[in-house]
């Protein structure tokens, strides 16, 4: 074969080696492979050590690490690994009181100024860290929470590398006065989220900023219609949940309907009012004592919505101010998107 002479590697009659596709079968293997090595035999090891405190602190980092690499890439996930774990160890000890409100202002601050340099996507890993965490009372406790996290961002790292996530995903960059702006507006959105929360002290109240961080990452993706279809499920999902309290039907018949419904939801990603609606009918049914079902129902679809609605209102503001900040500061020529870093 003459140098320069391609070689097109799924033609079977094109010279040269064709390239191996792996089959479903041989990739459920590598999935599951992965879990095992990267998830499941750390895990059995830090439950002996540490107990179930460090069995959730490795899982929630597992978590961390995949997503972080999907909105940022692995190597900016790497730098960020050691923030991580610091930011999860002091929401573990702050939760859930009015220094855990601070820390989500902070966290969605920080990660608001990633808009400059085009960090967003990987620094968004930071309020999710300080946001769902496993409370505890000790500083020893909290900095074992910390460090564990940290470790497990490494394993979900590892592996997301290992399923061929890029180094680099570059984020939209903003100029430095539109950047400013949407630090500030993210910072007191997910503080006033965290805020009515331990307000109105609620036993759980992250549920209030969990669909402001879901939601900022389907909007950093495009998908700017999640926001309706996430309470348009919410309110479905939890009303389904108080006709079947008015039934009162018997605990392993709720058990049992939690776990269709989770599964119904699982096949359900591409229609997603649909899919959630079936996930909070699931999650409220799953936690909820047999004689609480309409009153878990009602809190968590209210928090779920005060989160929806408190984003909505941070958005139009952002926007009416943003327009008139990005007239008077035009976006400048900025680092190409293709610079690592």
């Amino acid at each position: 074969m003459s140098e320069g002479e391609s070689v097109d590697p799924v033609d079977p009659h094109a010279s040269g080696t064709p390239a191996e596709q792996p089959s479903g079968a041989r990739r459920l293997l590598h999935v599951l492979g992965a879990v095992v090595v990267g998830a499941v035999l750390p895990a059995v090891v830090v439950g002996a050590l540490v107990g179930q405190l460090g069995v959730s602190a490795l899982f929630t980092g597992v978590l961390w690490g995949a997503l972080g690499t999907k909105l940022g890439g692995t190597r900016r996930l790497v730098y960020l690994t050691p923030g991580i774990g610091l930011v999860a160890g002091l929401g573990a000890y702050t939760a859930y009181d009015w220094s855990w409100v601070a820390l989500l202002a902070i966290a969605g601050l920080v990660s608001g100024f990633g808009f400059r340099f085009g960090w967003f996507g990987a620094l968004l890993m930071a309020p999710y860290a300080a946001t769902f965490v496993t409370p505890v009372s000790t500083g020893s406790a909290a900095v074992t929470f910390g460090v564990i996290v940290a470790i497990g961002t490494g394993y979900g790292i590892v592996i997301a590398r290992r399923f061929g996530a890029p180094p680099v995903v570059e984020g939209d960059r903003y100029s430095l006065p539109v950047t400013v702006l949407i630090a500030l507006a993210f910072g007191a959105v997910l503080g006033a989220a965290a805020a009515l929360g331990v307000a109105l002290s609620w036993t759980e109240p992250y549920w209030v900023p969990e669909p402001i961080l879901i939601l900022v990452m389907y909007l950093l993706m495009g998908r700017r219609e999640r926001i309706r279809e996430k309470a348009l499920g919410t309110a479905l999902g939890a009303a389904a949940a108080v006709l079947v309290a008015i039934i009162a039907p018997p605990a392993w018949v709720l058990t049992a309907l939690a776990i269709v419904a989770f599964l119904l939801a699982v096949t359900q990603r591409a229609t997603y009012w649909r899919m959630y609606g079936l996930y909070t009918f699931s999650l409220v049914l799953y936690f909820a004592a047999p004689d609480d079902v309409a009153f878990e129902a009602e809190q968590r679809g209210v928090q779920i919505l005060a989160g929806i609605g408190i984003l909505i209102i941070g958005l139009a503001i952002l926007h009416a101010i943003g327009d008139r900040v990005a007239r008077r500061y035009p976006q400048p020529e900025l680092a190409s998107a293709s610079q690592p870093g």
